[in-house]
């Protein structure tokens, strides 16, 4: 007979202590742990614009801004599959908040808010050598407030919302525009604003065929007042029977906590993946929740690379593989 000595003993105490905070973790997801994983990628400063680049092997995103400060920068940074470094590819970016990947995979959209004089705009940087290229930068002669998210359909067209966070939070002029969403046909230059009903037009999704648009209203948190529960925190969807019209406005769901900030819509049955001020959320078309993957102090941004979703919490890019939720 063999007797363990006392390191050896409290090892296996530790193993069996950590097993079960991971079974009960995977408990409360709704999984077994051979279901599910959930963990943090990286630690590094990802605050917004998540965009994997499946030819580079990077997730692009974009720093946390220190808006104390009298010049606030934002840069934007990748995440490197291949080496597990974080490299800086922009030091400035025009504070560049939310990116997407163009449809031809060589380029990134970038939706910039601006800062004091200097206008907002969506722009296209290439992938290849950085170049930037502004696309549009205001309506009517009169310049954007702080253009926040931005997505590209399969027609090609460019959406973005263009909320008032930047005046708000000051760092941007009073606005001259009533935040809005708008569509922008990249080859003609057609730009259409296509709502201004929306109190704090922020997040923004296209479904996986195009003909559906959904439009996250943030009122609750509008970067100037306290945060508000019992303003919009919600998400509502319409119909894009042409790439410049919107038809019907269907309220989708609210988040318990903080607000729906990015969001990406997946799959043949359009689930959605909601950043949320408690965590991932996992929900159906019809607004039912799946999952809560919890993040400590909630996360700001969603992408995917087909398999794993990836999610910012300003700290950390999260890693999360769903398995068992058939459906998206």
């Amino acid at each position: 007979m063999t007797t363990k000595s006392p390191s050896a003993f409290f090892s296996l105490l530790f193993s069996s202590v950590l097993f079960l905070a991971i079974t009960y973790n995977n408990y409360l997801l709704g999984n077994s742990p051979m279901q599910a994983t959930h963990s943090i990628l990286v630690e590094t400063d990802a605050h917004e614009g998540l965009v994997y680049v499946p030819s580079q092997k990077r997730l692009y995103f974009t720093s946390v801004p220190d808006l104390e400060i009298e010049n606030p920068q934002i840069a934007i940074r990748y995440y490197d599959f291949i080496t597990g470094e974080v490299v800086t590819w922009k030091h400035r970016s025009n504070m560049a908040n939310s990116m997407w990947l163009s449809n031809d995979g060589e380029h990134l959209l970038v939706a910039e808010q601006g800062k004091g004089a200097t206008p907002g705009a969506i722009s296209r940087r290439s992938l290849s050598g950085g170049q930037r290229e502004v696309l549009v930068d205001a309506y009517k002669g009169k310049p954007f407030n702080s253009p926040n998210k931005v997505v590209q359909s399969p027609s090609g067209w460019i959406y973005f919302t263009d909320p008032d966070y930047g005046y708000n939070q000051g760092f941007k002029p009073e606005p001259m525009l009533t935040p809005a969403v708008y569509a922008f046909d990249p080859s003609t230059k057609k730009l259409i604003r296509l709502s201004a009903e929306y109190m704090m037009p922020h997040g923004l999704a296209i479904s996986p065929i195009g003909n559906q648009i959904y439009i996250g209203d943030t009122a609750a948190i509008d970067g100037k007042n306290p945060y508000n529960p019992k303003k919009t925190k919600d998400i509502y969807v319409s119909a894009l029977p042409s790439p410049e019209k919107l038809e019907g406005k269907q309220w989708v769901l609210s988040v318990p906590v903080g607000i729906p900030d990015g969001f990406i819509v997946t799959g043949p049955k359009n689930d959605l993946w909601v950043a949320a001020g408690d965590g991932l959320r996992h929900y159906r078309e019809n607004g039912s929740l799946v999952n809560l993957y919890p993040v400590p102090g909630g996360v700001y941004s969603v992408a995917t690379d087909g398999k794993a979703i990836y999610s910012s919490s300003n700290t950390a890019i999260w890693k999360t593989i769903p398995r068992g939720e058939e459906g998206g």
